[in-house]
Formats: structure tokens, C-alpha cells, sequence
């Protein structure tokens, strides 16, 4: 049976969301950066703003230079939170295994779904005009046998449309498109392979199709064998379901902004309750944790650090939260709302005996605290975060 996996996409999520909030944005030029911080850099760009030359990663400064009528709309993540969560809504019921790379963005692996759904296309074509009359975003979508043709399908479209790479015909679909365009030479290691691509000549996935095995890994090292695979629509990575995703993200935003020092600890305490309720559920351990502050003014900062000791224990991961909020906090503007991930995990180290002895000794009970939080995980499975928490993360939802 060939793999059917759909790759699904808002186009420029950031920049659809705000014109749908702000109809009167539709027809100009529009672009997501942080309006009120110095040397802002732009983030998405609408299709206008794009011809007149402003693309992501540019100051704002030299955008409005480039575009004198550009729009500058301030991020605004837990509206991104929100639609993306009602985004998934649709996934669920259709999708056995799906799995989203980044807000608006989604990987849906619908093998063996025909007999229940019909073809795959219809099954997808359906879901695209579910998101557009319920919920006004346009979507594309790139049908293949594996994620790498089912992105590129995706990434040549323009809303609403759809494009079914049959199986098979993976190489001919690839062959005509610019290498640049291959998702995995993004990022500072695909941009030096791509000067050396370029240096050679090899402007097309068909140019690099062209090339042995032996000479790609000659000059790309250990590019060479994975570029061989690409080049014939060859991808064996699979749809990872989120409950064994690669990072853990929570958010809380504060209503209103605030700079209470109780309210903020409040807001990081119902973060970790959160953090550590998931970890434990699926029986990881936290390695790195990384707090994103946005303030007022939609200046974002970020603080990671290591915990020296990997962990799914409120009590033991506190202190270090708490070290990171406050070199995140160094400024006295209210805070909107905070962020933390989790995205290095470590199996629990608990090994049980297979044939335990009569006079082995009894397990030492674990601590009080981490009794409680078992007992609140319970609690919390059953009845919900908010039936019962911690004092401190009750602090959060106080007025200043």
C-alpha cells in the first residue's frame, strides 16, 4: 500500500490572521513585526509587500523605506495559539496520525483512511473548504507517498488549491523546481550547501538528479547521500503523532499586562504545573527549558538554560524557571504573556526488577512532594488543570 500523506498549510499564517481580525488589511501591504521595538526585524510578509521587495529577516526601517504604504502588524501569539488549536479540531477526526511542524502547518498521514473517507484528494479537498467557511483561512495542500514530495507540492501553490503527486511520478514532479526550495536546505548549513550547489551549476532538483552518488558525496560530504534521495522523491521520515513530538510548548497570557512580581511567579508556576503534568504522562524527563517573555510594547525575549539534573517535578524545576524569568525580566514594561518548551527529553531511570527476591527490601516511598503532584495528576486528568492548584499558581489570575 503507497503512503498517502497530505502536507496542509495556511500561507503566511501570521499575515492571515491579521487580515481576517482587520478586513481593510486585505488589499495593501502587510507585514508582522514589532511595531514599538527598536531595529525590529520582519517576520512574514504578505504576497504585495513581497513584490515591492520587503521579505522576512529585514529591518523595518529599510521595509519602509522599500514600501512606503507597509502595514506593520505586532505578533500576536495567543491569537496564533487559538487558531492554530482550532485548526487541529479538523485534523482530529480525519487524520489516524498527524503532525504539525509549525502554527498553520500540518503533516496528515492518511494511509489506509479510503475506505472510510473516499480517495484521498476528496478527503482533503473537503477539508480545505471546512477551514475556509468555518473558520475564513484558505489553505493549500500537497498530496504525495512521503512528506518531502507532499511539502513541495504545498510550497508552489496558491490559496485555495491542491496538488496530488501520484505514486510513482515523484522524480518528474521534482525535477523542473529550483533546489532552493527543498525544505531541508533551510537553516545556516543548507545555505552554505546551496552557494556550493550554485558554484557548480546545479540549479535544478533534476541538475542534482543527474549527478552519481559517488560525485554528490565527493563535494557535499554528508549532504551527498541525502540530497541522492531527494532528488528521486525518496523520504522515509514518518508522520510523528505530537504525544511523541520533539518539544513540550505552554503559554499563559495575563489579563491584564502586568509587572506584579506574585502574579508573574503565579503565571509561571501554572506553566510548569501544565509542563510537568504532560512529562509525566508520557513518561519523559525534562533536560532544557527555554521561557519566552512577550511585554507590551511586543518585545520578545528568550532564556534557555540546562537543568543539571533532568526532571519531571515541579518542585525541583522551579528554581531554575524561576532564574529564567528573571533574566527575562529586566525591564519595567508589563508583561503580556509567558511561554515555556521543553524540546530535550530523557527516559525515566527507573528500572524494574524482573524477578524480584523474597528478602529484597522494600522500595523507599518517593517524597511528599512528589506524592502531591501524583495526586493532583489525578485530580487534574480527571476534572481539568483549574480544579485544584498549586498556591502560587493561584496568584496568577489576581488583579494588580
Amino acid at each position: 500500500m503507497d503512503r498517502q500523506i497530505v502536507c496542509l498549510c495556511i500561507p503566511r499564517f501570521e499575515v492571515a490572521l491579521a487580515r481576517l481580525d482587520t478586513p481593510s488589511l486585505r488589499t495593501r501591504p502587510v507585514a508582522v513585526a514589532s511595531a514599538h521595538a527598536s531595529r525590529a526585524i520582519i517576520r512574514e510578509v504578505s504576497p504585495e509587500a513581497e513584490d515591492a521587495g520587503v521579505i522576512p529577516g529585514l529591518p523595518a526601517d529599510r521595509a519602509r523605506r522599500r514600501c512606503p504604504s507597509l502595514q506593520l502588524v505586532p505578533p500576536n501569539p495567543t491569537r496564533v495559539v487559538q487558531a492554530h488549536h482550532a485548526l487541529v479540531s479538523f485534523m482530529t477526526p480525519i487524520a489516524p496520525v498527524w503532525e504539525s511542524f509549525r502554527p498553520g502547518h500540518f503533516y496528515l498521514d492518511l494511509t489506509g483512511t479510503t475506505r472510510l473517507f473516499g480517495p484521498t484528494r476528496d478527503t482533503t479537498m473537503r477539508l480545505e473548504r471546512d477551514v475556509t467557511s468555518r473558520l475564513g483561512l484558505q489553505a493549500v495542500a500537497g498530496i504525495g507517498t512521503n512528506k518531502l514530495v507532499a511539502q513541495m507540492a504545498s510550497s508552489i501553490l496558491t490559496p485555495p488549491q491542491l496538488c496530488d503527486v501520484r505514486a510513482g511520478s515523484e522524480q518528474d514532479f521534482l525535477s523542473p523546481l529550483p533546489v532552493s526550495i527543498l525544505p531541508g536546505l533551510r537553516g545556516p548549513g543548507g545555505t552554505a550547501l546551496q552557494t556550493r550547489l550554485a558554484d557548480l551549476n546545479l540549479q535544478t532538483i533534476g541538475d542534482v538528479g543527474d549527478v552519481s552518488l559517488e560525485a554528490l558525496e565527493a563535494v557535499c560530504g554528508r549532504w551527498g547521500h541525502r540530497l541522492y534521495q531527494w532528488a528521486r522523491g525518496i523520504d522515509f521520515l514518518p508522520v510523528v503523532a505530537p504525544e511523541t513530538s520533539l518539544s513540550l510548548t505552554h503559554s499563559y497570557r495575563f489579563e491584564p499586562d502586568t509587572i506584579d512580581q506574585d502574579r508573574l511567579l503565579g503565571g509561571l508556576s501554572c506553566l510548569l504545573d501544565a509542563l510537568c503534568h504532560d512529562l509525566r504522562r508520557q513518561q519523559r524527563l525534562c533536560h532544557r527549558l527555554r521561557l519566552t517573555l512577550l511585554s507590551s510594547d511586543q518585545l520578545m525575549v528568550h532564556r534557555s538554560s540546562i537543568l543539571s539534573t533532568p526532571t519531571h517535578w515541579e518542585v525541583d524545576m522551579f528554581p531554575s524557571a524561576q532564574t529564567l524569568l528573571r533574566r527575562c525580566f529586566q525591564r519595567r514594561v508589563r508583561v503580556r504573556s509567558l511561554t515555556i518548551r521543553s524540546n530535550s527529553f530523557r527516559p525515566p531511570p527507573e528500572q524494574l526488577s524482573l524477578f524480584p527476591s523474597q528478602d529484597q527490601e522494600e522500595p523507599q516511598a518517593p517524597p511528599r512532594p512528589h506524592r502531591l503532584a501524583l495526586a493532583l495528576d489525578r485530580l487534574h486528568t480527571r476534572f481539568g488543570m483549574k480544579v485544584i492548584q498549586w498556591g502560587r499558581s493561584h496568584m496568577a489570575s489576581r488583579l494588580d
